[in-house]
């Protein structure tokens, strides 16, 4: 397992990172997850509580330093209350995390029509030069678009919806189930074959990030 913790004001990288994803402000936003918040879901978590309560719904990117080896963010979304406050309402994405602080870049060119799935790749803003590492990146990059086009495949059915209370995709009819069928038999074998060359790959990670942090110390 990586050790990973909220990127703070310090880590390196941070400033290169929100360079390249064109940020325009950088906060440290409370991260105080709602009870009803539903995680993986800050797009959906956020508008809901604009609806409830007001204030508007901010976008960006959120930040994790990856101890020894890379920042990583992942496109966000975070809650500005009525009164100009920002808080991350939803647990964190990836690790679950609850209570805390929220690195997290303002992007507002980033929008969403949340009627499907978003698809944003994560950006890595390594810190250290490792081969290890760089394959890594390479595999997820590549996962990633396979994802993504297959995603774009799914919608250009026109009978599929996105249910967006159980986060999948559904077909209104026989038809386009049966058309979301083959193109399940097609691509979930790259897809899973892709992630298992991740997986093998996150193993040396692993390794690398404690040789590293062993030298550190």
């Amino acid at each position: 397992m990586l050790i990973q913790r909220d990127a703070g004001p310090g880590a390196p990288g941070l400033v290169a990172l929100s360079a390249t994803v064109s940020a325009v402000g950088l906060h440290f936003v409370p991260r105080h997850p709602v009870v009803w918040a539903r995680p993986s879901r800050c797009y959906w978590n956020v508008r809901d509580c604009v609806a409830q309560s007001g204030g508007r719904i901010r976008f960006g990117w959120l930040v994790v330093e990856i101890e020894a080896l890379t920042l990583l963010a992942w496109h966000h979304a975070v809650w500005q209350r009525p009164d100009g406050t920002w808080v991350d309402i939803t647990p964190h994405s990836q690790t679950g995390w609850g209570e805390g602080t929220s690195a997290f870049l303002e992007d507002p060119r980033q929008d969403y029509d949340l009627s499907w799935p978003p698809a944003q790749i994560q950006q890595f803003e390594p810190i250290v030069n490792d081969p290890r590492l760089e394959a890594f990146i390479k595999a997820y990059q590549t996962q990633f678009a396979l994802q993504r086009a297959y995603l774009e495949k799914q919608r250009a059915i026109a009978g599929v919806v996105f249910d967006e209370t159980h986060m999948r995709l559904h077909a209104q009819d026989p038809i386009s189930g049966a058309l979301l069928q083959d193109l399940e038999r097609i691509w979930k074998p790259k897809i899973n074959a892709a992630d298992a060359h991740r997986s093998i790959l996150l193993e040396a990670l692993v390794a690398c990030q404690n040789e590293r942090s062993k030298q550190a110390a």
